[in-house]
């Protein structure tokens, strides 16, 4: 490999991190969710069960702490899915087909141990882990957009193994409509 390939390649891939941490910083208010656009007193999403049935509200289906899309977690320097996260998968799948044209933020982040290039490829890698999974269990791709977050925003504060679990994941957020 050439010096002058070399250094091109760190170039880029600094650039790419500089690109990501100033587009990802102008629209965001809190750890890295996508706010959603909001009408005038409304929610942003329509209240529709299955294919466009009333009664259901997507917000709390898919966005709730406690009812909607669940975290998925990874082992160490991993963006293999665990069987726990193969569980949690078919469960938000479901939760996601019940809710058409919402479409889902996969959003990878990592702990902190790794240069910041490593951990947004490995963030990247993990949602696209999850995202390539949801497709086989038939959410259609167009409607799951990635992204990584890198070691950016930590769900759990710590510099120990009790803290890098929860970091080692991948969220799903509300992304904006074009």
């Amino acid at each position: 490999m050439s010096k002058y390939y070399r250094i091109s390649c760190i170039l880029c891939a600094v650039g790419l991190a500089i690109a990501l941490s100033a587009t990802s910083g102008c629209k965001r208010k809190s750890k890295g969710v996508i706010e959603p656009d909001m009408d005038a007193g409304g929610t942003g999403m329509e209240s529709t069960t299955g294919e466009g049935q009333p009664g259901l509200d997507l917000e709390s289906l898919l966005f709730s702490p406690d009812r909607g899309l669940k975290v998925v977690y990874f082992d160490y320097d991993s963006s293999a899915l665990r069987a726990d996260a193969l569980a949690t998968l078919r469960e938000n799948a479901e939760k996601i087909k019940q809710a058409p044209g919402v479409i889902i933020q996969v959003a990878g982040h990592c702990d902190e141990r790794g240069t910041q290039e490593y951990n947004l490829a490995l963030g990247e890698r993990r949602a696209l882990s999850v995202r390539d999974h949801l497709i086989q269990l038939g959410v259609s791709g167009d409607r799951l957009v990635t992204i990584s977050f890198g070691e950016e925003f930590p769900a759990v504060d710590g510099h120990d193994e009790s803290a890098w679990r929860y970091n080692r994941r991948v969220e799903f957020n509300r992304a904006q409509a074009r």
